[in-house]
């Protein structure tokens, strides 16, 4: 409970007192405690005095709450909690000491049922929250496990992991292949045939050889569509994924394990290379 406040009025009353609710418990000021048991405010302050010396403990009945008086000023004001208000009206023998203690025993206890109810409730609410946010991170780990990584480097004779990549890479095309590279062969092609059917394949190079061109004629009749364009303005290597993610790779396909290379997919746009060959070709 949060500095909520609760009125209060009974018969004996002529107005209403603004109770506080706070930590378990109510809390009054010396001019409320005056008002409910229809003392001065002078002999309410000598009774919360000997309260204090004879029995309770300053640091644990005592509060400052901010009051707005009738100036409209904002000021800390000292508020007594329910044991130091009950304790006064023993000492000034009032019915509405037991009155208040009654009511305020039963504003407490909604209130504990009602914050016990809330925290069950929140509580809930975060176990929910905890356990979709477990399996959205258990999706993407999955997701992210199956996706090739973006970048690393291979040492020579790692042939087979680096084989593995690329075909990891190639089985994530949708639609579109185009691989740029000057020293394309059939191991090339190989490479690029693990591609999901109805992916097209197109090879970049400088130099189209009648083997490469009968190479090419031959995949086409087990894995269409590869088409091979001469294309010289490239010095490194590209492939490029469903004209949208490209990555550069530091050796020919055809070589891939044989030396150090490294490959890394590249943060730029792909639509605006696709444009500079389309315009090339």
């Amino acid at each position: 409970m949060k500095n909520e406040i609760i009125l209060y009025q009974s018969k004996e009353l002529s107005s209403r007192i603004e109770v506080i609710v706070e930590e378990n418990t109510v809390w009054l000021n010396r001019k409320q405690i005056a008002n409910l048991f229809d003392r001065d405010v002078k002999t309410i302050g000598k009774h919360i005095g000997n309260a204090l010396k004879e029995e309770l403990k300053e640091f644990s009945v005592v509060a400052k709450f901010a009051t707005t008086a009738i100036d409209g000023k904002t000021y800390q004001t000292e508020h007594y909690n329910l044991d130091m208000i009950i304790s006064i009206g023993y000492r000034v023998k009032s019915k509405q000491g037991i009155q208040f203690r009654i009511w305020a025993n039963k504003v407490l206890k909604d209130h504990l049922l009602k914050g016990y109810s809330l925290n069950n409730r929140m509580n809930r609410i975060e176990d929910n929250m905890f356990s979709i946010i477990k399996k959205v991170n258990d999706i993407d780990l999955q997701i992210n496990a199956n996706l090739p990584p973006t970048q690393g480097v291979f040492f020579d004779n790692q042939v087979f992991d680096a084989y593995t990549l690329l075909a990891d890479i190639v089985r994530t095309a949708k639609k579109t292949i185009v691989l740029i590279d000057n020293y394309i062969n059939d191991t090339t092609l190989t490479h690029l045939c693990k591609k999901q059917k109805n992916v097209n394949l197109t090879l970049l190079t400088k130099t189209i050889s009648k083997q490469l061109h009968l190479d090419v004629k031959k995949a086409n009749t087990q894995y269409p569509t590869v088409a091979v364009k001469q294309f010289t303005k490239a010095h490194d290597r590209f492939l490029i994924i469903d004209n949208k993610e490209i990555y550069h790779i530091g050796a020919s396909l055809k070589d891939l394990g044989k030396k150090w290379f490294a490959f890394t997919k590249l943060d730029v746009n792909s639509v605006t290379i696709l444009k500079t060959i389309e315009e090339l070709l």
